[in-house]
């Protein structure tokens, strides 16, 4: 793996980040204040990694509803970071009882 990032990677993930922001302002009606002062955190000190994985814990925690194209959107950018965090956000967004391989 190589150790250095090039301008291309911080330009990716400045997209990536920018898309993830978006996301998140199509969901502030759904977050409380201390969420989304909490993503706005982490966002500031790159750590969007984790807040994919908050996100989706907070909106399946109390199933406030999503529609399904940001529910598109939230596991496409999972699915980016990783395989694995694709899963746990798919598994947070389930319904319970209901599938959770979305």
């Amino acid at each position: 793996m190589n150790l250095f990032r090039t301008h291309e990677d911080y330009i990716e993930l400045r997209r990536w980040e920018s898309r993830l922001a978006a996301l998140l302002e199509s969901l502030a009606d759904r977050l409380d204040i201390a969420e989304r002062e909490d993503a706005a955190e982490y966002l500031a000190h790159g750590e969007s990694g984790l807040l994919i994985e908050f996100v989706a814990d907070w909106i399946g925690e109390d199933e406030r509803p999503i529609t399904d194209e940001e529910r598109a959107v939230l596991l496409a950018l999972a699915g980016e970071l990783d395989e694995q965090v694709r899963d746990r956000v798919a598994r947070s967004l389930s319904p319970p009882g209901g599938a959770g391989g979305l």
